[in-house]
Order: C-alpha cells, then structure tokens, then sequence
C-alpha cells in the first residue's frame, strides 16, 4: 500500500504528465538532490522519461533554461546528458511557494559509491569531461552567469562569515583550527584576475559523484548520464577541472593525491579527451602559482565551509569527509591548526 507522502507526490507527477499530455502507467524511484527531484516514470505506451521537479527561488526559472541549453546542446553532439523533450518549463503554485517541472529523455545507469571509484573510473572522467570541454567551446555561452563573479560572491559570504567572533572562537576551540582572512583575500585577486583569461566558454560546474551515471559494458565501465546542469556558468575550463579534481581527492579515499590527478588529468583530460589541459600561471598577490592549484583550495575550502555552516561543530569530526576535507585543506596550507594552549 502506498504511503500518504508517495502517494501525493504520485498525483502530483500524474498531474504535471497531463499537462505535458502524457499518461503514466508506473512510477519509478524517485531520485531526490538538494535543489530537484528525479521522476521517471514508464508511460502508457511503455517508454521512460523523466519528469523534473524543481525548487523555486530568485532566477530559478533562467537557471533551469540556461540548464536545458547546455545540456541539450551536448546531447545533440552525442554526450549523454539530458536533453528536455518538451520546451515548456511548468510553474507549479501551491499557496505562495513557487515551484517548476520540466520534462527530459531517461538517462540510464546508476551512481556509485566513493569507495568504488577505480582507476578507470577516473580516468574516464577526465576524458569525458574534455570531451564536454570541447563540444562547449562551440556553445554561445553569452547568457550565462560568470564564473568569476559567483564564486567572488562566495569568497566574500565565506570571508563574511569568518570574520565573526563567535566562529572564529567555535572553530579555534571545537575544532582546533584557524582560517587566515588574508587567504581569502588571495582568492578574490585570483578570481578577479580570471575575468581576463582567454577560452571563456560554457562549463558544467558540477561534474561531481551525484551527476554521474555509470553502466557496466562489455569494455568495461562507461559514462550514461551526465546530470544536474543547474550551476552552469562562463569561465576557463580550469574552474570544472579543478572542481572535478577537489570532489576526486576527497573522495577516493584509497589513491593518493599524486595518482588522483595522474588518471584524471594525465591519463584521461589530457591523453583520451579532444581538449588539452590548459597551463595558466597566475598572480595570487604575493607570487605567481598554478591557477589550477588555488582554484582546487577555493573549492575544498567553501566545502568546508558549508559542512560548518549546516551540522553542528561538535559532530564534524565524526563526519569522514568533512575530516578528509579538513586533512587536505591542512596538508595544503589552507587552513591552520590552532595553538589553544593559551585558551
């Protein structure tokens, strides 16, 4: 027997396939992220798509457009991402919450766990993720946000918020730990100074574990689905590599550093894929580094920074990643044990 809750949400999907003028013979498991929810369902006539349900908000409806465009444009040039198979976009109302729906192909295959990543898995990320690259170079990526200018915004919020006493205090004697503002300010001269690169073109921004669907073949595993195009934006391919490369050294917890980024960027960005891995040194304001090298401790530090902005301190370092995160951010000078023997 159904649930309430399964129900309701059943009617609901059933509701927005009739107006999309479909009818739904099963519904199948919801897959639910943190801003959509995954509904396939098989429809009268046996085939599968997928209704998208997604959170409203400020711009929601031009990120779910800006989403489809990518993504439609690398499937019509043979990727497998989602591509939508009506052009509507449904605003869902019920009081004053304001929500969408919209209706994409069925991307087989599934996610795996962050322990089963293998060599192979790696490097076929980085072959497929140059492979996007090099389709989107051919994108006009003028309406999209840029890349810089969202993630400046999300230096000075996490700088905002290190600068209050109460968490400097928290985070120095719950966790042990001290983050130099003077960092962050290094993060914003980079940030800025990337509006100037060349190769500015579309970018996924989220080409993590979550939106990665895999299928067994006869060669091995392959990529099925590339998912969740809701954070795409303008800026030099380095800002997706390095994402992908911060969630990678997190995750496979069993390969070091040294070999994560021999199978994703050697063995598979630069040696399989039709895009070459971009060397871009950069003025951090003090020394010239690797772009690629502050961008990954941009990433790995606002991940750190949301595991602290969202669980209590007291149960982070029960938490494996947020302890994974913690080491790395340490091993790479980022953040800083405190000295609290003073305190």
């Amino acid at each position: 027997m159904q649930s309430k809750t399964k129900a309701g949400s059943d009617l609901l999907i059933a509701k927005v396939a009739e107006k999309f003028g479909l009818t739904v013979s099963k519904y199948l498991p919801v897959q639910k992220g943190y801003r959509n929810e995954s509904h396939p369902v098989r429809l009268a006539e046996g085939t599968i798509v997928n209704i998208m349900l997604f959170k409203g908000g400020s711009g929601a409806e031009r990120i779910i457009y800006n989403a489809n465009s990518v993504s439609g444009f690398l499937a019509d040039n043979g990727l497998p991402a989602r591509k939508s198979i009506d052009e509507r976009i449904l605003k869902l109302s019920s009081g004053r919450i304001q929500n969408y729906a919209a209706l994409y192909n069925f991307l087989p295959g599934d996610t795996i766990a962050w322990e089963a990543y293998s060599q192979k898995h790696i490097k076929l990320l980085g072959k497929t993720l140059g492979d996007m690259h090099h389709v989107l170079q051919y994108f006009d990526a003028t309406e999209l946000p840029a890349v810089a200018d969202v993630y400046i915004e999300i230096v000075q919020r996490m700088a905002k918020y290190f600068r209050q006493y109460g968490v400097t205090h928290a985070v120095t004697l719950k966790l042990g730990l001290q983050i130099d503002l003077d960092t962050l300010r290094k993060f914003e001269i980079v940030l800025q100074q990337t509006k100037n690169l060349q190769n500015q073109q579309a970018l996924h921004l989220d080409f993590v574990r979550s939106n990665i669907l895999f299928m067994d073949s006869s060669d091995g595993p392959i990529i099925s689905g590339i998912l969740d195009f809701e954070k795409t934006a303008r800026g030099n391919p380095l800002f997706d590599i390095a994402r992908t490369l911060a969630f990678l050294l997190v995750d496979c917890k069993f390969k070091s550093a040294d070999q994560v980024k021999k199978y994703f960027l050697n063995s598979g960005y630069q040696k399989r894929s039709k895009s070459r891995l971009p060397q871009i040194q950069i003025n951090n304001g003090t020394f010239r580094a690797p772009l690629i090298e502050t961008l990954i401790d941009i990433f790995l530090l606002y991940d750190f920074y949301k595991f602290l902005r969202h669980n209590p301190y007291e149960y982070l370092n029960k938490n494996e990643h947020f302890v994974r995160t913690r080491d790395i951010l340490l091993q790479r000078d980022v953040i800083f044990l405190a000295n609290i023997a003073d305190k």
